[in-house]
Formats: structure tokens, C-alpha cells, sequence
């Protein structure tokens, strides 16, 4: 499984031109399962970025997670993470996992979310859609299960 994580200011999903979702104050999590993926590498990703010190505690530096702060969350499927770019000149998407596994880990890793304080927001799995993002920072980083 594999995720890009930014710090927002605030961010937006839009399918066509209305928007579908938003958050204030957060992060925003793309995310992508592998072919090789299971409940287990969904629970372990979940884990990792929330418990993960990213946003900024009482001395305005990156010290305190999303269990501590409960800020907002934007969740995105992007199965675009698993390309293979190191080979020619166009991408190969093979180690992604098929489209109806896929869904199911992005809503079991959803569900995680769903089961804290956070606010929590997504994109619609599968679907062409514009992700508007106000960056802090810039903060971004990648995960690996």
C-alpha cells in the first residue's frame, strides 16, 4: 500500500465542476493499493499516518499526529502511486491491485478514519476528479507498507 500525505490549509474534491468535498485544516492522504495488498497492509498504513508526527504542536513544529490533534482528513484514491517509471517513456501500472480489491481497502482504510475524531472527507473511488489543495509548507510525504 502506498501513500502520498500533504499538510493542507484546506482542500476541495470537484467531479465536474461541483464540489464534493472539503476540509479545513489537515491533511490530505492519496492513496493506493497494490496488488500484493491485504486488511493487514490497510491497518498498518492507518496506523502509520496516524501516529505519524506531521503537523504542528505547541512549539510550531512538526510534534504532534493526527490522534493528537484531530485535525482534518481528505482521503483520495490514486492508484497512480503504484506506477512503474523507471522503463521508457510511458508508465506501467501493474503492481496496482484490480479496481474491485482496490475499493475495498481504500473503504476499509476509510472506515479506520471514520472510527476517530477526525473529520473526515474523500474523493469517490474511481471517478475523474480535481483535488484543489492550499499546501502548508510545503509538507508532503510518501508511505509505504
Amino acid at each position: 500500500m502506498l501513500a502520498t500525505i500533504q499538510r493542507v490549509n484546506k482542500a476541495s474534491v470537484f467531479i465536474g465542476k461541483k464540489q464534493y468535498s472539503s476540509i479545513s485544516q489537515g491533511i490530505v492522504i492519496f492513496l493506493c493499493a497494490e496488488s500484493s495488498d491485504s486488511e493487514r497492509n490497510v491497518k498498518k498504513m492507518f496506523k502509520s499516518i496516524f501516529n505519524f508526527k506531521i503537523l504542528e504542536g505547541d512549539s510550531s513544529i512538526m510534534s504532534a499526529s493526527l490522534k493528537e490533534l484531530k485535525e482534518d482528513v481528505l482521503i483520495v484514491s490514486q492508484f497512480t502511486l503504484a506506477a512503474i517509471t523507471n522503463k521508457g517513456t510511458k508508465a506501467s501500472f501493474h503492481k496496482a491491485a484490480k479496481a474491485s480489491e482496490a475499493k475495498l481497502l481504500y473503504e476499509q482504510f476509510v472506515n479506520l478514519f471514520k472510527g476517530t475524531e477526525c473529520k473526515i472527507a474523500t474523493g469517490v473511488f474511481g471517478e475523474n476528479m480535481n483535488v484543489e489543495i492550499i499546501n502548508k509548507g510545503p509538507i508532503t510525504f510518501n508511505f509505504k507498507t
